[in-house]
């Protein structure tokens, strides 16, 4: 007697199913469809963006070997980098702005420099350096305030390029005739110098600084 219900309750569940599934066949083969579509998707993206990766990898080692042979050809190809938009396309603008500095053109070094540091999509480590760079740039080219406002950003406690970003700005101050100014920074850069963390050298660059504003 049990072998009978059993059979009955599997043959009521088997016709529930097949209502259901005449139901919602459609939707549920559209889902799965829905899914299938996306799943290849994203794996054909992920190939695509890891194609782009080592396409933008090989043309970024072609152009840096083409830097040794002949600099002159190898801006156009860090040119085209840069353009692309690739992973590589930040490498690339620093290398622009390095030609340019090669090329005794410091103005367009510092315009390559700020556009980078005033990048939003570019990674922070990245813009940092890039402004660092680029007020080294715009000291040499005598415009200490831009070189002052450049690196502002990066003189709070917890900057990583905070000791580099605060030389910048007493020397700028020096240039610019701000001798006050210029004391208070390299008393702080001195007195900074004492961190484990200090770069080597900035107590000795802190005290010549403050001797020379002395005379």
């Amino acid at each position: 007697m049990a072998d009978i219900f059993q059979e009955v309750d599997e043959d009521l569940r088997r016709d529930k199913a097949l209502v259901f599934w005449k139901k919602y066949q459609n939707h549920i083969i559209g889902f799965v469809l829905i899914v299938i579509a996306v799943t290849a998707g994203i794996s054909g993206w992920r190939a695509y963006r890891q194609h782009q990766i080592e396409a933008g990898g090989t043309a970024y080692l072609q152009a840096m070997q083409a830097l040794e042979r002949d600099p002159k050809a190898a801006g156009p190809q860090f040119d085209a980098l840069a353009q692309a938009g690739s992973g590589f396309a930040v490498l690339a603008r620093f290398q622009q702005a390095n030609l340019a500095l090669k090329n005794g053109d410091k103005a367009k070094a510092a315009e390559l420099f700020q556009a980078i540091a005033g990048d939003g999509s570019v990674d922070k480590a990245m813009k940092d350096m890039a402004a660092i760079l680029g007020g080294l740039t715009l000291l040499d080219l005598g415009k200490p305030d831009d070189a002052s406002k450049l690196v502002a950003p990066l003189t709070g406690d917890n900057q990583p390029y905070r000791f580099s970003a605060l030389e910048i700005q007493g020397q700028a101050a020096f240039a610019a005739g701000d001798k006050k100014k210029a004391k208070e920074i390299f008393t702080q850069l001195k007195q900074l110098g004492q961190l484990p963390n200090a770069p080597q050298g900035v107590t000795a660059r802190a005290d010549l600084m403050l001797n020379r504003l002395q005379d």
